[in-house]
């Protein structure tokens, strides 16, 4: 339903309802409407988890908020054992990916998470105290532009936003503003999405396909397109949302903010998923110690975090070998910052070493297993792969690794339109959408959604049922 005309029919009636009903009755329409956009696009089961977590949440709120620590430690260690054990028992068990394997709900890492924060916030009084409101709390769990992946909100952010909601008029300038900015926003996001990362992805996946076939210079390619890939779709996905949500009233946490231009892997991380890498600040290395107990504890919580994360991702060694990578990339940054290293970690050297840095540890997270992943890097090595450099580029009836070759000026020019439009926006310190919406004269503005939007119409990737590429975090 996500990419279909099913959904943009769902948006349409929910936003006439959104405006008729008085503002204090809205929840009243955008819980239900959540509820069944996870029923089509998860099914029966993934909106029974979401229901029984989220009512669990409800109650384990309630019951914190009276200073029960043991209710709250049980309650968080109840959730990374649902949470894990959903992705690992089956890779324990060797069933993964089989018909065997029970498959994990839609978004179940996304608000496990984010009950886990809220719980723990209401216990150490980050929160002025539980939400007593079980549908304004049920939305906030529910809520369906973040359900599938993400942004991990806080609960004390979105209750100010539900509350703005409320008081949005259809008939103002303030609205005029807020469709122009959605507007931005899905635009953006559906040409990151549909033109470019459904697009490369295509190659992406016929390079995996075919390690032996292709020569280093071919996977070179492969693996520099993926981290493309990864950007615009996941990026793309946000901003969609962020679009989405706003035409509803909601402002929902951005969560790139132009990570390739980071002059380091610290950096990297408060740019990229930003909502995940606030919360694994938040909830793991802060009470593990932080920085706070010597600078060798702290390198070591800087591991165990990203172990962390590499584990949330998905059960396998390929992830936690990603995860740990990612540690041992900021630990070094640490240790080169108070060296004559540091140059590695500024400038423009520091942006092409990191860039080239993370699109190498990318291979770890898009390849099946970790086997995969270690051919694919070896194929990549001049000398020990033996197939001819640029083998698996050959033009054959007009295709190459699976597209066009007009196809593949398309991803060419529109990757261009990409990377100037970040580096402009990266320069103003902004992400594009924002800066298209809130800096640009309304007939610029205006010329590039109209331009974005038939590149979209008429370049777009799209299918229908099995082969319309759903949104890659959604597996998270």
């Amino acid at each position: 339903m996500l990419l279909q005309f099913t959904t943009v029919v769902f948006l349409i009636v929910l936003l006439c309802i959104y405006h008729i009903v008085p503002g204090r009755f809205r929840g009243l329409i955008l819980l239900p409407g959540s509820a069944l956009f996870v029923y089509f696009n998860g099914g029966l089961s993934a909106l029974l988890v979401l229901c029984v977590i989220t009512v669990f949440t409800y109650l384990a709120g309630l019951m914190v908020g009276d200073g029960r620590r043991g209710v709250m430690i049980a309650f968080v260690a109840l959730l990374v054992a649902v949470l894990a054990g959903w992705k690992y028992i089956p890779w324990f068990m060797g069933i993964q990916g089989t018909e065997n394997a029970v498959s994990m709900p839609i978004g179940l890492s996304f608000y496990t998470f984010q009950a886990i924060s809220y719980v723990v916030d209401v216990y150490t009084g980050k929160l002025a105290g539980p939400e007593k409101k079980p549908i304004r709390f049920a939305l906030y769990m529910m809520w369906f532009p973040k359900w599938m992946s993400g942004p991990i909100e806080r609960c004390g952010d979105f209750m100010k936003q539900l509350e703005e909601s409320a008081r949005v008029r259809l008939f103002s300038m303030e609205y005029v503003c807020r469709f122009e900015k959605a507007m931005s926003y899905l635009v953006w996001g559906m040409f990151m999405k549909l033109v470019i990362a459904d697009r490369i992805g295509i190659v992406v996946d016929s390079a995996f396909a075919d390690i032996q076939g292709c020569g280093f210079i071919t996977l070179i390619l492969a693996s520099l397109l993926y981290t493309v890939q990864i950007y615009c779709d996941f990026a793309g996905y946000t901003n969609s949302m962020i679009g989405i949500s706003l035409l509803l009233g909601i402002n929902l946490t951005q969560n790139f903010l132009t990570p390739y231009f980071a002059e380091n892997t610290v950096e990297f991380w408060r740019r990229w998923h930003v909502s995940l890498s606030s919360w694994l600040r938040d909830y793991v290395y802060i009470p593990l110690g932080g920085n706070r107990k010597g600078a060798v504890r702290k390198r070591i919580n800087t591991l165990i975090v990203f172990l962390v994360c590499g584990m949330w991702h998905g059960a396998g060694l390929s992830f936690i070998v990603w995860g740990l990578l990612h540690g041992l990339f900021n630990v070094l940054t640490d240790v080169a910052g108070k060296t004559r290293a540091v140059f590695l970690t500024k400038g423009v050297f520091g942006r092409v070493l990191t860039f080239c840095l993370v699109s190498f540890a990318w291979i770890f997270f898009r390849a099946a297993d970790l086997g995969q992943a270690l051919q694919f890097i070896a194929g990549m090595i001049p000398g020990v792969n033996s197939a001819a450099p640029i083998a698996g580029l050959a033009v054959t009836d007009s295709v190459m690794m699976g597209i066009s070759v007009m196809e593949w000026w398309i991803a060419a020019i529109s990757l261009v339109v990409l990377v100037v439009l970040d580096v402009y926006a990266y320069r103003r310190q902004d992400i594009v959408p924002a800066l298209v919406a809130d800096k640009w004269r309304i007939s610029h503005r205006t010329a590039l959604l109209t331009f974005l939007a038939f590149v979209i119409l008429i370049f777009g990737k799209y299918g229908s049922g099995e082969n319309i590429r759903s949104f890659m975090y959604m597996q998270f």
